[in-house]
């Protein structure tokens, strides 16, 4: 499905965000406090972004499943081995976040 691959880009692209602003949340922790919570709160935003097309994703699988259709083994496949990535992705990302109240 189409629609499914161009959430996965921007799932992704939200992902990216969120790390760099987590990097420069880090980053300008000790010189910068007021910007360090700037960016760990737009990392924050991005995250949420992420989450919003995450569940998008989620409904158009169900949707398609519900109107009695399968997916193909290949997609189902590639859906999984990026679900898998985004996973791994926000979980380091929220690690970071996390760090940053240390």
């Amino acid at each position: 499905m189409k629609k499914i691959k161009w959430i996965a880009e921007k799932i992704e692209e939200e992902l990216r965000d969120a790390e760099e602003y987590s990097k420069a949340a880090h980053h300008y922790k000790d010189s910068d406090n007021e910007l360090s919570r700037c960016c760990a709160s737009l990392a924050e935003e991005e995250l949420k972004h992420s989450d919003k097309l995450h569940r998008e994703a989620v409904r158009a699988i169900q949707e398609h499943k519900d109107a009695g259709h399968e997916a193909p083994a290949a997609m189902q496949a590639v859906w999984d081995w990026e679900h898998e990535k985004m996973i791994d992705h926000t979980a380091r990302i929220r690690h970071m976040l996390a760090l940053l109240n240390r």
